[in-house]
């Protein structure tokens, strides 16, 4: 009895060894997909998307018949010993169900898919074991098949069995035995059956419950992953509708300002007056419009910012002059709404206070390799060098409305629709000039 017991032992731990050592074939298989973003989403979306669930019967099951022709099987006429792999099954006795990681596989795709992926994955891994080894490959197919539906119903019922590692080992563990079982119900002869089940057991269980808690860190990055995402995009939902909500909004200054100056327009020059209250319904209109866009055209922004300039001479007269340095080619570059008005009308605000007429902007755009480059030049006050490096950077106390909270928002938005690498810069000398520069990548939409 102790020879019995130590050659068991023996053959356990061999077989453990070599299971372990081709499962980790998988596993590196499977880690190298899941980098793979489309597996990654079907795996995250799993329970969305039908056509997901397909997809995942049709990997694992892969997996899964991959696991069986990389077992170990054993042979009854000398009890106990190791043969080779599950391809010789059939020529060794067709009543000897093989060793593999299979039912880790199958057990697996249950607990990530429920039980209809279960299911599917167990029929197809039970129906090519069918194929290969007959009345045995039978036993196999059909505890494959109960396999898959047993883990499945554990993450459709008792979901909260394997919300953690040790729920997960036990689901593996017991994955192992309930094969055990199915083997001594349906093999015979009993004695042959007691054999087999004894010496697969310990050797699946091992690598049943290993598998799995190796799959649910994986799966458990991926929920992990997910809700970062969702988070994040949560987060860019928000920022995005306060972002356009602030663009919809328009200066109550200048509004004021623009409706004394036709109010005295009116008396003076009727018609006249006529043709600026178009030209502020329009700017009204595109700005409500353009604040529902991610993106406009060069031309288009351009365009409204001489709307914007137009009211703005009301009041200004030949005091504001401004012309235009832009590359033809560049019109149906896309860039953020308002981003070029946002400029000018903080330098209207600050970069000419208490400065005398006139009031210079020069307005370009030129091309630098993948970028495009717009920038704003003004003769204006200048910026202080402490508040140079800031400015876009951090929201910036101003005794106006927006001030540097205004372009702090229109590098959030730039970045949010252009990446990381869209940038607002200057250059400034008190007294001379300032320079804005807006760089963002060049995008010319199809």
């Amino acid at each position: 009895m102790d020879s019995f017991d130590n050659t068991l032992l023996r053959h356990w731990l061999e077989q453990s060894v070599q299971l372990l050592q081709r499962f980790s074939v998988v596993v590196v298989a499977f880690f190298a997909l899941i980098r793979v973003e489309w597996l990654r989403r079907i795996l995250r979306e799993i329970d969305l998307r039908w056509h997901y669930r397909i997809y995942t019967v049709c990997l694992f099951a892969f997996l899964a018949v991959l696991g069986s022709h990389n077992g170990v099987s054993t042979s009854l006429d000398e009890p106990l010993s190791i043969v080779g792999t599950s391809q010789e099954l059939g020529a060794i006795n067709r009543t000897l169900p093989v060793i593999s990681f299979r039912d880790t596989i199958i057990l697996t795709s249950g607990l990530i898919g429920g039980p209809l992926v279960g299911a599917g994955v167990g029929f197809l891994a039970g129906l090519e074991s069918y194929l290969q080894a007959g009345n045995a490959g039978l036993i196999i197919g059909l505890s494959s098949f109960i396999l898959g539906i047993y883990a499945g119903c554990i993450k459709r019922y008792q979901s909260k069995w394997i919300v953690n590692e040790k729920g997960v080992l036990i689901v593996g563990l017991t994955g192992a035995f309930l094969q055990f079982l199915i083997i001594l119900l349906l093999a015979k002869p009993l004695t042959s059956a007691w054999l087999s089940a004894s010496e697969m057991v310990l050797p699946v269980g091992l690598v049943n419950s290993l598998g799995c808690v190796l799959f649910f860190w994986i799966m458990r990055d991926l929920d992990r992953e997910r809700l970062e995402k969702e988070a994040h995009e949560a987060h860019l939902l928000v920022l995005q509708a306060e972002l356009r909500t602030f663009r919809a909004q328009v200066d109550p200054h200048f509004l004021n300002n623009t409706l004394n100056d036709l109010n005295s327009l009116i008396r003076r020059n009727p018609d006249k007056a006529r043709e600026y209250i178009i030209k502020l319904a329009d700017f009204f209109k595109y700005t409500r419009e353009f604040s529902l866009l991610n993106s406009i055209t060069l031309n288009q922004e351009l365009a409204q910012l001489k709307r914007f300039l137009d009211l703005q001479r009301l009041g200004l007269d030949d005091k504001l002059q401004e012309n235009y340095e832009i590359q033809e080619e560049l019109l149906e570059c896309q860039i953020l709404p308002g981003c070029l008005l946002a400029l000018v009308e903080n330098t209207l605000k600050h970069g000419f206070k208490g400065r005398p007429a006139p009031y210079r902007l020069k307005i370009s755009a030129k091309e630098n390799g993948i970028y495009l480059v717009l920038q704003v030049t003004d003769n204006g006050c200048g910026i202080p060098n402490e508040l140079v490096s800031s400015l876009g950077k951090q929201p910036v106390k101003s005794q106006s409305r927006g001030g540097g909270v205004a372009l702090y928002h229109l590098v959030q938005s730039l970045q949010l629709v252009f990446g990381e690498r869209a940038k607002l810069s200057f250059e400034s000398i008190i007294e001379q000039y300032t320079v804005a520069t807006l760089t963002q990548p060049k995008w010319i939409s199809p």
